[in-house]
C-alpha cells in the first residue's frame, strides 16, 4: 500500500506538468516573451529549501514537486490552494529507491497546510500560520542503530524514529519581499516540531531569504538555529560511532534554482553547510524539480472572454438582423 501511494503522488507529479505544457504551450511561449510574465510562484516561493514562506497558492492552483535526497531517497509532494488564503497538500517517500538496498518506506504520508492570517502590504510583512508533519532527510528507525557500539547511545534517547531534520511541525513565518533591486524576499518563523522521540521538545527558529538574479535564475538560503535538535546523537555512518554535535551549530542550507519554463524549474542544493561532526562529510547535496499551474490562468480567462465575445458577436448580429426585418 506505502509504494502504490508513493508512485501516485510521483505519477501525479510528473505527468500533470506535461499535460499542462501540452495544453497551454502556446500561451506559455507567449507569456515567456512579455516582460513581467513570470509565474508568481518562482518569484513569491512557497518554499525555500526545507524550511516554508508565508506565500501560498491561490485558490484553485496546484504545486508538485519531486525531491532527490541522500541515499537513494524520494519524497513527492503535492499541493492545492483550498482558497485565497487556505493551502492543503500531501507528501509521501522512501529511502534508498535509487540503489540496490531495500526499500524502505515512510511509516505514513505527511500532510501540510497553511493560512495566511495578514496580508503582505507596503509597511507589514504578510504572516502565515500552519502545520507540516514532514521531515527531510534519512528516517532513523530501529533497524539504522545495529552497529552502535555499548555505551555509545544513550539507552534513554533510542530509538529515534524520526526524520533526520526534524518537520517544522507548527509554525508560523512572516515575508516581506523587496522590488527595488531585482527581488529579495525575507523569511523568519519559529515553530514546535511533533518528532519528540529524542525528548527534546524545545521550540525552534528559523530564517531564510531568496534573491532573484535574473529571469530564469534564483538562489535561496535558510537557516535553522536547531534548539530542538542540538542533543541529538546519530549514527556517522556504518562504523556505529556517534555524532553528539549534530545540529549543534544549528543548519545553513543554499541552493540555485533554474526557470527552465514558465511553471517549472529545478533547484540543486547544499545541506547542513556548518557541519563539522568528528570530521565526517556530513553536508549533503539534493535535487529538487518543482512545477506549479494556475487553474485560473489570466490567459484562460482572457481566452474565454474572446470565446464570449464572438458568442456575443454572432448572437448579436442575428438579434440585429431580425431587428431589421421586424422594421
Amino acid at each position: 500500500m506505502r509504494k502504490y501511494t508513493f508512485l501516485l503522488l510521483a505519477l501525479v507529479c510528473l505527468t500533470a506538468p506535461v499535460q499542462a505544457q501540452l495544453s497551454k504551450r502556446e500561451i506559455n511561449r507567449r507569456d515567456s516573451s512579455r516582460p513581467g510574465s513570470r509565474e508568481d510562484y518562482f518569484i513569491n516561493t512557497l518554499q525555500l529549501i526545507d524550511l516554508p514562506t508565508a506565500s501560498l497558492l491561490k485558490g484553485g492552483n496546484v504545486s508538485g514537486s519531486l525531491l532527490l535526497f541522500e541515499e537513494g531517497g524520494m519524497l513527492a509532494r503535492l499541493s492545492a490552494g483550498i482558497s485565497e488564503r487556505m493551502m492543503f497538500g500531501i507528501s509521501y517517500g522512501a529511502d534508498y529507491i535509487i540503489g540496490d538496498q531495500v526499500i524502505k518506506w515512510n511509516d505514513a504520508p505527511a500532510v501540510h497546510i497553511a493560512y495566511r492570517a495578514v496580508d503582505e502590504s507596503a509597511r507589514f510583512f504578510s504572516v502565515v500560520f500552519g502545520l507540516d508533519t514532514q521531515g527531510y532527510g534519512k528516517y532513523w528507525r530501529d533497524s539504522d542503530y545495529p552497529d552502535a557500539l555499548p555505551g555509545q547511545i544513550d539507552p534513554t534517547k533510542v530509538p529515534y524514529k524520526r526524520y533526520t531534520y526534524k518537520s517544522r511541525g507548527f509554525y508560523a513565518v512572516a515575508s516581506k519581499n523587496y522590488r527595488a533591486f531585482w527581488n529579495v524576499g525575507l523569511h523568519v518563523g519559529a515553530n514546535y516540531s511533533l518528532e519528540t522521540s529524542d525528548k527534546d521538545r524545545f521550540p525552534d527558529l528559523f530564517c531564510g531569504m531568496d534573491w532573484q538574479l535574473g529571469r530564469d535564475l534564483a538562489v535561496v538560503a535558510e537557516y535553522s538555529f536547531a534548539f530542538n535538535n542540538d542533543e541529538i546523537p546519530m549514527p556517522a555512518g556504518s562504523n556505529g560511532l556517534v555524532r553528539n554535535n549534530f545540529g549543534s551549530k544549528g543548519f545553513l542550507n543554499a541552493g540555485v534554482r533554474w526557470a527552465f519554463q514558465p511553471n517549472m524549474f529545478l533547484e540543486f542544493a547544499a545541506k547542513n553547510l556548518l557541519a563539522d561532526n568528528l570530521g565526517n562529510r556530513d553536508y549533503v547535496r539534493v535535487l529538487k524539480i518543482v512545477y506549479f499551474t494556475r487553474a485560473t490562468d489570466r490567459d484562460t480567462r482572457n481566452t474565454q472572454a474572446r470565446k464570449l465575445s464572438i458568442w456575443e458577436r454572432i448572437f448579436g448580429s442575428r438579434r440585429r438582423d431580425e431587428n431589421s426585418r421586424d422594421r
